[in-house]
């Protein structure tokens, strides 16, 4: 099956605002883990380290460069 070009341009458009919906997710995930007072500091620095290195290889993530 085809795309047609309608719908790939469809896709295109809403796919940035799928994109900057879930990356915005992402970022109050990250502000609620950064914001807990049950961890040290230190052990929330990784613990975010490791969630970015997570999500960045999900598909909603994709760097544009321009």
């Amino acid at each position: 099956m085809e795309i047609s070009k309608k719908d790939w341009k469809l896709f295109r458009e809403k796919f940035v605002r799928w994109q900057e919906n879930y990356m915005e997710r992402l970022t109050k995930e990250y502000i609620a883990l950064l914001s807990s007072n049950d961890k040290e500091a230190s052990e929330k620095f990784w613990e975010l380290e490791k969630r970015i290195k997570k999500d960045r290889k999900h598909p909603g993530v994709i760097s544009v460069t321009t």
